[in-house]
């Protein structure tokens, strides 16, 4: 039986293979550049609307908020309904509120259908890696999975320039109906694409048995801090990219919706920062390499204080190289250090780090409204690097420990 079921996994010499990798590709790039298009968009909604910027980031934090609960919600149903019918639901359902968002009058039913918007993005997510784990074979699902993850930094850099784009070209809500289109394109493109599951195997614990799972992992100090770090990481990183177009539009700098788009190029670097982490980890070590992406983080946060475009998008570009690289590496760092439950462990830290986006995009709003950038690059300085220190502090106090149980041990032996 057990021959049968390697054989019936997908490897990366089978067409089949490159047929469901392409269509995760696809289908991730659309749900994040759905997630992010409003980002650029945020001071024309102040304009508009007459809303203040906190008031107006709530058309992604609350979109991220949803997104979050609805990971584990629709994490619980496809590991007892299975996967690819739930996943093209959803993924048709999310191009329904690109349609509905340009038609309505009123803020708060944008603020409506992008919370409904983040029910409907959070499938994929929820379902794509561990579709994958199942159906493609153990040597070929880093590939897999690299490339899936890659296409969601790729896809929230083409919502955000999308976005900002149409916005100045044509209008904001063109930009929807542009996404919407390509969401069809995307939907027809994954029926063929992604196959049926053939080695789903029904779940039959409990969901309190799950929650109980995980709760454990709350308990272990440094998987909570290794939590709250993430979450730390993920709200100055918001924080930044919500904000910064408020920051390039306003004096001295004066700069169109449509230049600022241009900007979101920045996360190239953190399409190359992620993987390129992924190598030198093994030579240096996770957490050297993690502390390396926060140091350059904090440098490319500061940066962005200097008074001068080139300067501020060289910053940027800083910010998510180093963004990425502790992000990827606090994911791996929790993988390889929570000893049991590791789907629990695993969906924590993206609940965290989710959450993270929605506190740095509307929490940091204050900030901006009283302080201005100075503020909200300060604040995004003191969260991560807070955080960092205590969990490398608790990280090296355990490994100090483990190395002196070592050698008492090793003293005992002889």
């Amino acid at each position: 039986m057990k021959d049968i079921n390697i054989r019936s996994q997908y490897t990366r010499n089978e067409p089949e293979f490159w047929k469901l990798t392409i269509g995760f590709t696809l289908a991730s790039f659309f749900i994040f550049a759905n997630l992010y298009n409003v980002q650029p968009l945020l001071p024309i909604f102040s304009r508009e609307y007459n809303i203040s910027p906190t008031v107006s980031s709530l058309s992604l934090s609350l979109t991220t908020f949803s997104l979050v609960i609805s990971l584990l919600v629709f994490g619980f149903l496809s590991d007892r309904k299975g996967r690819t019918k739930l996943m093209r639901i959803t993924m048709w359902l999310s191009v329904v509120p690109l349609i509905a968002v340009p038609l309505v009058d009123e803020f708060w039913w944008l603020l409506m259908w992008r919370f409904i918007s983040g029910i409907t993005l959070a499938g994929l997510p929820a379902m794509a890696v561990a579709y994958i784990n199942e159906e493609v074979e153990q040597r070929s699902r880093g590939l897999s999975v690299s490339l899936f993850i890659a296409s969601n930094a790729l896809g929230g850099m083409t919502g955000r320039v999308l976005g900002g784009y149409f916005a100045d070209e044509f209008s904001w809500q063109d930009s929807f109906y542009a996404l919407a289109v390509i969401g069809v394109m995307v939907n027809i493109l994954c029926l063929f694409l992604i196959p049926r599951s053939r080695n789903f195997k029904k779940y039959s614990y409990s969901l309190t048995k799950d929650l109980k799972g995980m709760a454990v992992h709350l308990k272990n100090p440094l998987l909570l801090f290794a939590f709250i770090f993430g979450m730390m990481l993920q709200t100055a990183f918001a924080g930044v990219w919500t904000y910064v177009p408020y920051y390039l539009e306003s004096e001295p700098f004066h700069l169109t919706i449509g230049a600022i788009s241009f900007i979101y190029f920045s996360y190239i670097f953190g399409v190359i920062g992620s993987p390129l982490a992924g190598r030198v980890s093994d030579h240096y070590g996770i957490t050297n390499v993690m502390k390396f992406g926060l140091v350059a983080m904090m440098v490319g946060v500061l940066t962005t204080l200097i008074m001068n475009v080139s300067m501020i998008i060289v910053g940027l570009s800083i910010v998510c190289f180093g963004f990425f690289i502790a992000h990827s590496m606090a994911s791996t760092w929790v993988g390889i250090n929570a000893t049991h439950h590791r789907s629990g462990a695993t969906s924590i830290y993206l609940f965290s780090y989710y959450s993270g986006a929605a506190l740095g995009g509307t929490g940091i709003g204050f900030i901006w409204s009283t302080f201005g950038w100075i503020g909200v690059a300060t604040i995004c300085v003191i969260f991560p690097v807070t955080s960092g220190v205590i969990f490398f502090r608790i990280v090296k106090k355990v490994e100090n420990s483990n190395q002196e149980f070592d050698a008492l041990s090793y003293e005992k032996g002889n």
